[in-house]
């Protein structure tokens, strides 16, 4: 597989107000870049950008936290998410195919994949979207 992240992924912890709940996030410290097989691109997540890690319920935490292995493949998916330069499922494919290359298992990887797929946004790729 090429996949790869081009950098290391820097962030910082915090809070960050969303809605009306407070929500633990990374912001990152430096843009981060992951080449995608499956896309045939490079994908640059700018300085700035927040993520709250994996969506997972916090009853799961103690098995799937926001911010385990997976980080990476996360920041990517939420990038995708707020952008939506690509449809949510090929997101989602993305998201698999980072976890990979964080070395998540293949088990873990099919269970987050499915989990997205099925309880995660739904979304269409805008027109303009690159």
């Amino acid at each position: 597989m090429n996949s790869r992240f081009i950098n290391d992924l820097k962030v910082k912890h915090t809070d960050q107000l969303r809605g009306k709940k407070m929500v633990r996030v990374v912001i990152l410290e430096q843009s981060f870049g992951y080449y995608s097989e499956l896309l045939k691109r490079s994908v640059i997540v700018p300085t700035g950008f927040s993520s709250d890690g994996a969506s997972v319920p916090s009853v799961l935490h103690w098995m799937y936290h926001p911010f385990g292995r997976y980080l990476e493949a996360a920041v990517v998916h939420d990038w995708f998410c707020v952008m939506k330069q690509i449809d949510s499922v090929t997101a989602a494919k993305v998201f698999r195919e980072a976890m990979a290359v964080c070395g998540v298992s293949k088990w873990r990887r099919a269970k987050m994949y499915f989990a997205v797929r099925w309880f995660g946004p739904q979304f269409k790729a805008k027109d303009n979207a690159q």
